[in-house]
């Protein structure tokens, strides 16, 4: 999440475009149980309703953000715990965790395997993320890496990741759940499909019942969800979604989304949205006004309408979504609160983004951030 040619797609192709586009029928399965309700799931006892990303500390560690750095300890965890999280997510770059031989790197992995003993010692879940994977990114334009969905070299090497890691951790307590990719962006939604169910394969060799998350197409687009192929008789996946919208609030004076940065007026949420004539690329529509009900409420109603006809039983998690710093204190908590609402309206977890980052749930000397307010109270 929040590369620049992330937020170039978004910009150039916002979400609210994406509700719009047509999407591809969904194949249809020989299997007559497979739209039924799957057994109820082996969850366990760890909840994953209000949790936290670990950003920029396992992957996207660009600059200064150097990899595995000793500024996350485990005293955040105790913090993360004592401020009312259940989970924490922990995005990760597989592709330093692997050697060229296809080992994994134990001193790259060594950082991880602290923090689940940290999270377990606090009593909390904790979901592995794979961000990265050779043949996937989520970057847009000439950045953009789509080949592990039409490239069976690329497609058996995933597999043998996730069997690696699978393997690696198929003796930790339910309290982990593996996710298989942020963020994919096959060209089809079909192509995800086999993806998604090649990687569970991989996994389930070794963890027959762990809780696993399917992504959705294109960013993990709400509006992509209707695509989604789920193991009927497999009730332990799970799906997650991100949310970021709409950007001209999210992710305003982002110097990578909005290159005015400082110089774009504050927009306000709800409220009128001021004139960013020359700020936003040419035909990308603006609003009047933001609010909850326009633009945050139906998107995940339109979420709730598939689970109620596809996913019966099957638990949804917004595994992304938070706003930039520099968006005012209040209308922060406003966004922030009308998102959680919604989740809580639909019995949705929530993992927001992030941690101590530029989207922080706490600043820098340790102190909670406006997110936070809206994330744990009304």
């Amino acid at each position: 999440m929040n590369s620049p040619f992330v937020l170039l797609r978004h910009l150039l192709f916002g979400c609210s475009v994406l509700s719009f586009l047509p999407i591809a029928s969904a194949t249809s399965r020989a299997d007559p149980t497979a739209d039924l309700p799957p057994p109820p799931a082996n969850a366990g006892r760890h909840t994953f309703m209000r949790g936290v990303n670990i950003d920029n500390w396992l992957s996207q560690n660009e600059g200064k953000m150097t990899y595995a750095a000793p500024w996350f300890t485990e005293e955040d965890v105790a913090w993360i715990a004592a401020h009312g999280f259940d989970h924490l997510r922990f995005p990760i770059d597989s592709r330093i965790w692997l050697k060229a031989d296809g080992t994994l790197d134990e001193a790259k992995v060594a950082p991880f395997d602290r923090a689940l003993a940290w999270v377990r010692q606090h009593g909390l879940g904790a979901i592995l993320d794979v961000h990265f994977i050779d043949g996937a990114d989520f970057n847009s334009g000439a950045a953009s890496d789509a080949r592990v969905f039409t490239d069976p070299a690329l497609m058996d090497k995933a597999a043998s990741l996730w069997r690696t890691l699978a393997t690696r951790y198929a003796h930790e307590g339910d309290y982990l759940r593996f996710e298989l990719l942020n963020e994919p962006k096959a060209d089809k939604n079909s192509q995800l499909n086999v993806f998604n169910l090649r990687m569970l394969s991989a996994i389930r060799e070794s963890n027959p019942t762990r809780m696993v998350y399917f992504p959705c197409n294109k960013w993990n687009t709400i509006p992509n969800v209707v695509d989604l192929e789920l193991p009927a008789h497999d009730p332990n996946v799970a799906v997650t979604v991100h949310f970021y919208e709409p950007l001209i609030f999210t992710h305003q004076k982002a110097p990578w989304a909005f290159p005015a940065g400082d110089k774009m007026p504050a927009v306000p949420f709800p409220g009128q949205v001021p004139d960013l004539t020359g700020m936003i690329p040419a035909g990308q529509t603006i609003p009047a006004t933001l609010s909850a009900a326009q633009d945050v409420d139906p998107m995940f109603e339109r979420l709730a309408d598939w689970v109620r006809t596809k996913a019966v039983g099957r638990e949804i998690l917004l595994g992304e979504f938070g706003v930039f710093h520099k968006a005012d204190p209040q209308s922060t908590i406003n966004w922030t609160r009308a998102v959680r609402h919604a989740c809580e309206r639909h019995g949705f977890g929530w993992t927001v983004w992030g941690y101590q980052s530029v989207f922080p749930v706490r600043l820098k000397d340790g102190s909670p951030a406006p997110m936070l307010e809206g994330l744990m109270h009304d």
